[in-house]
């Protein structure tokens, strides 16, 4: 049976931060969803995380000019030419060197989802009322767990720093997987200002409390939630349920 997904999302600048250096995009026509947590100079961040979505966007609507090579997946091909996109706009503008954002990103494709990533920003997914994050963090944290040589050459790491992120180099390897839609998932795609702040037990309650009722009252309750234990960062999160068409 086909299935159809509902959305909702939230962006909040935080208690601390000035700017938001956070974007998202929700295209339901192309079953799309993305959300983009930006770094980098006065205003890198912002520049970043923008370009990102606006590339992923066109490249997905338009069906515009792709990067050659590999073309397994639309949606990660259209993250390759967002990081092509943020290099270049940073190698051309001196304030914006080094700038750079991380994606995660959510495409379906008939009773398929299409999920892909770059750094620390994370997917879950609440099934039979169990969440899981199925994304992995490109962290210096889970670096050295895949590598333990590396402890003993360069001491403990740092769990802040990320090791992979959209526009910090030419080329950019993109994490893709797919999953079979089922009735009943719900899908939280969020930047790390909601998982810094809220643990992965109370995600999983409040999307449990989601499940029925208002996504948009869902949003708003881990956006405040956010807040409530400090805000210290930008805050974006998109929640999807699905359903049986």
């Amino acid at each position: 049976m086909a299935m159809r997904i509902e959305s909702a999302g939230k962006t909040d600048v935080g208690l601390v931060r000035e700017k938001n250096e956070d974007s998202m995009l929700l295209e339901p026509g192309l079953g799309l969803y993305v959300v983009c947590d930006g770094m980098g100079g006065h205003v890198g961040g912002q520049v970043a995380s923008q370009l990102a979505v606006a590339t992923i966007g066109e490249v997905l609507s338009n069906d515009a000019p792709t990067l050659t090579g590999d073309e397994t997946d639309r949606l990660a091909t259209a993250i390759r030419c967002a990081n092509s996109a943020v290099f270049a706009k940073a190698k051309a503008e001196p304030t914006l060197h080094n700038m750079g954002t991380t994606v995660v990103a959510i495409r379906q494709d008939n009773d398929l989802l299409h999920l892909c990533h770059v750094g620390d920003s994370r997917i879950y997914r609440l099934r039979g009322g169990k969440l899981e994050q199925v994304t992995r963090d490109h962290s210096l944290i889970n670096l050295y767990e895949d590598n333990p040589e590396l402890a003993s050459r360069f001491g403990p790491p740092n769990s802040n720093v990320i090791v992979r992120a959209v526009g910090l180099r030419e080329a950019v390897d993109v994490d893709h997987r797919v999953i079979a839609l089922e009735s009943g998932d719900m899908y939280l795609l969020c930047c790390d200002g909601l998982t810094d702040m809220v643990d992965d037990w109370m995600l999983q309650e409040m999307l449990s409390d989601g499940t029925e009722g208002s996504l948009e009252d869902c949003v708003d309750a881990l956006v405040r939630a956010a807040l409530s234990n400090g805000g210290v960062d930008n805050t974006t999160v998109i929640v999807l349920r699905i359903h049986e068409s």
